[in-house]
């Protein structure tokens, strides 16, 4: 399978072809749109924003935006900067969200965004986006995204290399025994095959996602990136018909690995059966 490059395509198209067959796609014109595309870059965010304080993934302390900013233009392939990622933009950022308006059509079938389910549950807001930032050679784990949710990031600045894995293949990626939607490889871009020697039979799909486009990566499928030069991305995690019963599925599944209220967990997933049956329900009276 490769991973296709499409222009201009109706939602209904989008569904048919890669979301219900949960097909990977790159997709070019996704947020022409977004007044980011001609505003955002690393000057621009140290100009605008230099002063606030900021905190990289697994990072002790917090550092100024100027000061993580600075830091991109030493970063190598073989000596990466930290990654700035996963900054919540609706709740922790929003005076950033005009300029990623408006909301990309793709993405806006969204269940977990229905007033179905309660105001800051089982996420932090509705239609969440996520802000990442980036030096080159600066890359994520291996892994697939939580409760088993479609991902739909978009390139405002900058090249990053996608590197996918169909679900199939989890078992030559050696998940973690503790949390098992991340791999063991400390570096998936220099896997040790003597330590991890059954990865050598995965087959990865890789693209190199540009200024201006999408990709889309269906839920389950494990992905990690590698940035090429310095790049900002936001996005954009959905469920929708298609994935409802596998997100309620992993919800659970996860809240009892996490320790939860073992009690509340038939509560949960009897309550998210009849939400997703009143959001069928209300689909399907939409499109009559």
């Amino acid at each position: 399978m490769n991973i296709d490059r499409v222009g201009p395509i109706s939602v209904a198209e989008f569904h048919a072809e890669f979301v219900v067959p949960r097909k990977p796609v790159v997709l070019t014109r996704a947020i022409e749109d977004w007044p980011a595309l001609s505003t955002w870059s690393p000057e621009w965010f140290r100009e605008t924003w230099g002063t606030r304080k900021v905190r990289c993934r697994g990072a002790k302390g917090e550092t100024t935006l100027a000061e993580y900013i600075d830091g991109l233009a030493g970063s190598t392939m073989e000596s990466p900067s930290p990654y700035l990622r996963n900054l919540n933009i609706q709740t922790d950022w929003p005076e950033l969200a005009p300029a990623i308006s408006p909301r990309c059509a793709y993405t806006q079938d969204d269940w977990l965004s229905s007033r179905v389910l309660p105001a800051g549950w089982p996420r932090a807001a509705k239609h969440l986006n996520q802000l990442f930032i980036s030096g080159t050679g600066t890359y994520i784990p291996l892994h697939f995204d939580d409760w088993m949710m479609h991902a739909f990031i978009s390139n405002v600045h900058g090249d990053k290399r996608f590197v996918l894995y169909p679900p199939g293949q989890a078992d030559l990626l050696y998940p973690r025994d503790d949390y098992y939607l991340v791999s063991r490889f400390p570096n998936p871009f220099e896997v040790d095959l003597g330590e991890f020697p059954r990865f050598a039979e995965a087959t990865p799909l890789s693209i190199d996602l540009h200024k201006g486009e999408s990709v889309f990566i269906p839920c389950g499928w494990w992905h990690t990136t590698r940035t090429l030069s310095p790049c900002i991305s936001v996005s954009s995690n959905f469920v929708c018909e298609s994935n409802w019963n596998d997100f309620a599925d992993e919800l659970c599944h996860m809240r009892d690995r996490l320790g939860g209220r073992t009690w509340k967990t038939p509560l949960i997933r009897g309550y998210l059966a009849l939400a997703g049956q009143a959001l069928r329900s209300g689909r399907r009276l939409r499109l009559h």
